[in-house]
């Protein structure tokens, strides 16, 4: 029997390193049925094959199986060797298991657990310890133990930082910056993402992804020149790395060219938009959210330019590809509704509002809402008279005015 066992275990560890997990998966459960035939469950042989079968579950993500596995496995384990560095992997393996459930407090509990061992055997400088303070760290996020987070976080950095290990001391910067950001403290946050970008290097994997993420702190101070400088940055170092067609070279190229129109450097912007759109309808569609949005802020910089036609060519594209995606058109009309009434054509603002009340269903929950939040357009707008709000809100009453203006819509989505 024994050699049965070491037989499976062979044919595991083959199938595993023909990266074949779902045959190693398959032969590691009948490992496992093979020790309860022998009644090996005991053995601390026993334990490694669970542990092993987990974490090619885990690798497969099959998240909920790779939990159980790693509890039975620590189980095992804690009746002899529960001080142990390996007792504490298959905690620390669980608790990450648990976590990518939603289970974030007894995973907090058990980064917590492994914290503990990790630190009385290696000792308070390791950077293995380190890895744990910072996975604890970031469980007492997920549970908002906020203070607790950030004192566990300046903990791993600061071992990380007397290690030296740039790619784990950027982790734990941005990791701090995320923290304070999340507590609205932009200028700590923008602090440790400015640390973070000294550590790295144009060659550094992440050195795009800190920048990128810096200029978006920027943008949230309003230091839009800062940003924009960062955004070029990233803009070179991605055309290098994975090409100007990329989705991640557009994202932020789109968001180099909103900063624009921040600085108000509107011309610039809107050729910075179309020179997006153009790529990304070649490369990707039409028929995507982000090129709607690219949309948008083109419609936005047209209108600015004084050029309504236009501004209304743009956002009507976008508003129909959200629609026929079944996102929400409120931001999209209602930036209709604000150009019709700049243009003082009331009439064609007053279709633009009974399109938005007839796409969101007048027995949902969210029409009402709906319906004051576009008639506030109205009502704030200078160039619409008590009479002519009168008119209206008596219209949307009037199926009979009304049912020709919804079958030019309905004309219009059909295009």
């Amino acid at each position: 029997m024994p050699n049965k066992i070491n037989y499976l275990r062979k044919c595991f560890v083959e199938k595993y390193n023909e990266n074949d997990l779902k045959s190693a998966a398959e032969i590691g459960e009948i490992l496992l049925r093979e020790h309860w035939h022998i009644k090996s469950m005991k053995t601390i042989g026993y334990s490694n094959d669970l542990f092993n079968l987990a974490y090619v579950h885990d690798e497969l993500g099959n998240t909920e199986r790779a939990a159980e596995l790693y509890s039975d496995s620590a189980r095992q384990m804690s009746e002899k060797d529960s001080e142990t560095l390996p007792f504490a992997e298959r905690i620390n393996n669980m608790a990450v298991a648990f976590n990518k459930m939603g289970m974030d407090d007894p995973a907090f509990c058990m980064f917590k657990t492994v914290s503990s061992i990790r630190r009385r055997i290696l000792g308070s400088s390791s950077p293995i310890y380190a890895d744990s303070v910072y996975n604890m760290a970031n469980a007492a996020m997920d549970i908002g133990r906020t203070k607790e987070a950030r004192k566990y976080h300046e903990e791993a950095l600061q071992i990380r930082e007397n290690e030296g290990h740039t790619d784990d001391i950027i982790n734990s910067l941005h990791s701090l910056a995320f923290l304070h950001e999340s507590e609205a403290e932009y200028e700590k946050a923008v602090s440790y993402a400015e640390t973070a970008i000294k550590y790295s290097s144009h060659d550094n994997k992440v050195y795009a992804s800190s920048c990128n993420y810096l200029a978006g702190l920027y943008e949230s101070i309003k230091r839009y020149d800062a940003a924009l400088l960062l955004y070029d940055e990233v803009l070179d170092v991605t055309s290098i790395q994975i090409g100007r067609e990329h989705s991640s070279y557009l994202n932020v190229a789109m968001r180099r060219a909103n900063v624009l129109s921040l600085l108000n450097r509107t011309q610039e912007s809107l050729e910075a938009y179309e020179s997006v759109c153009e790529t990304f309808a070649r490369v990707s569609g039409t028929k995507h959210i982000f090129y709607a949005n690219c949309l948008r802020g083109m419609a936005m910089l047209h209108k600015t330019l004084e050029d309504p036609a236009r501004a209304e060519e743009c956002i009507m594209e976008a508003m129909k590809i959200r629609r026929k995606m079944y996102e929400d058109i409120t931001l999209d009309v209602t930036f209709l509704i604000n150009l019709h009434i700049k243009e003082n054509n009331h009439d064609k603002a007053l279709e633009a509002l009974i399109y938005a009340l007839m796409c969101s269903g007048g027995d949902s929950p969210e029409f009402a809402e709906m319906l004051d939040n576009l008639t506030q357009v109205f009502t704030q707008a200078e160039s619409t008279t008590t009479i002519e709000l009168m008119n209206m809100i008596e219209m949307l009453n009037n199926r009979e005015k009304i049912h020709p203006i919804l079958k030019k819509w309905e004309a219009w989505e059909r295009i």
